[in-house]
Parts: structure tokens; C-alpha cells; sequence
């Protein structure tokens, strides 16, 4: 199960969640030319406290239920010129350890039905049960890690599955994150505790009101002859 940045930091958030709630142990790195930092230079990433990583992608294995999961997360998509040689390196470990099955997470940008969760795939059946859940995605195109993926795991033979989850798109999406994870956990039986991301949710949801009354009153703290601009998207 692959969960990357993207619109929404739909996926990433949401394979995140599932490693940091299900704990499956770490069994592998992968570092390459083709990740990069966001700005498409090589280097490390320094964190708050000092300490620095070369951008990776990190794999974990769940063999608490049946079948067995494998998550992959990374900081980065690779870039456009590697995702083909990426894509190939991760579906031959993920063959090697058995693999049959590839899910991709990310996030759908529509400033409509933002509950709903839209799906590709290339077996319908692995959706079957859960079609009044899922809306099925038509036209278009997903572009980066979560498309190639999928495209190069149907020429493998193997069954391959895309969740996205509605998102506007414009700051990490916490609660598409959790219609996604929900929408998983159910179809993989995978026990979690939404507890905590709920109460995330609500954190956000409460800063941003917070901000967009502060936006809406300094105009009037100003003298009251500018004109008030609606609230805009903000990043928390």
C-alpha cells in the first residue's frame, strides 16, 4: 500500500496513520538518484533538532491479519524522469515478498462532495462489496507515483487498486485522510482507533476558523476603509 505527498497529502497522511496506529515493523529503505528534495536538488533534510536524512522511501510489514500488508511511505515522489525505474524497483521487492495485490492512496481534487472517495482499478471485484462507498473515478488522468504504480503493476499481472479521496486540495487534508483510511481498514479488516485523528480534525478545523475571523476582522481594526476580502485557504 503506497501513500505518497500529493493533493491533499491525502495518501501520505493516511499510510502514515496506518503505520503510526497499527505499529508493523520496519523492513527496508530505499534511497535513489531519482529521490530528491522538493526542490528537485540532492541533499539531506534537516529536522528541528539537528538531526538530517537523505530523502527515502520506507517499507512495513503488518502480518496481523490475513492477507499481510506491506506499507510504503516517503517524503517525496520520485522525480518525473525516474518514476518508471522506482516504480519497477518497488514492484520487484514487493514481488519478491509475494506480493498480488498493489493499493495506491491518494487525493481527488474537486471542490464538490468532499466525503466521497473515488476509485480506479483494474479488477472491479476487489470493490464489489463497498461500491456504495466508493464513486468510481471517469476520465482524466492521475499523474506522478500513485498512476505509474498502478500502470506497471497491470502489466505485471497483478490486481491493482487506486483509492483517492475528495479533497480541495489546498492544505493537508486530514479528514479525506480519514474517509480514505476508514474506507481501508473496513476492506482490509484492519482494526485502528480514529480517536485521535478525529480529535486532529477537530484542532484544525477549529484554527482555521480561528484565523479566517482574524482575516475578516483586521480590515475593520484598520479603520474600516479597506475593503473586507472573503477568507482565503491557510496552511496549518
Amino acid at each position: 500500500m503506497q501513500g505518497l505527498p500529493g493533493i491533499g497529502f491525502v495518501g501520505k497522511i493516511a499510510v502514515d496513520f496506518f503505520i503510526e496506529e497499527l505499529k508493523p515493523a520496519k523492513i527496508a529503505e530505499a534511497y535513489s538518484t531519482y529521490l530528491t528534495l522538493p526542490d528537485g536538488d540532492m541533499g539531506v533534510k534537516i529536522e528541528a533538532n539537528g538531526a538530517y536524512a537523505l530523502p527515502k522511501y520506507e517499507f512495513y510489514a503488518y502480518h496481523a491479519t490475513e492477507p499481510h500488508a506491506i506499507f510504503l511511505t516517503g517524503d517525496v515522489q520520485p522525480s518525473p524522469w525516474g518514476q518508471y525505474r522506482v516504480a519497477e524497483e518497488i514492484l520487484d521487492f514487493a514481488d519478491r515478498l509475494g506480493c498480488k495485490t498493489v493499493i495506491a492512496l491518494g487525493g481527488y481534487s474537486t471542490p464538490h462532495n468532499l466525503e466521497a472517495v473515488y476509485a480506479i482499478s483494474n479488477d472491479l471485484t476487489l470493490i464489489n462489496p463497498y461500491r456504495s462507498r466508493i464513486k468510481i473515478a471517469r476520465g482524466g488522468v492521475i499523474k506522478g507515483a500513485f498512476g505509474v504504480i498502478l500502470g506497471l503493476g497491470e502489466k505485471r499481472g497483478m490486481n491493482c487498486l487506486g483509492l483517492l479521496g475528495a479533497t480541495r486540495g489546498v492544505y493537508p487534508d486530514l479528514k479525506s485522510s480519514r474517509n480514505v483510511v476508514q474506507l481501508v481498514a473496513d476492506m482490509l479488516d484492519l482494526t485502528v482507533n480514529l480517536g485521535g485523528l478525529d480529535r486532529r480534525i477537530a484542532d484544525v478545523e477549529l484554527k482555521m476558523k480561528r484565523l479566517q475571523k482574524l482575516q475578516r476582522s483586521m480590515p475593520m481594526q484598520q479603520g474600516g476603509e479597506q475593503e473586507r476580502e472573503p477568507p482565503g485557504p491557510y496552511i496549518t
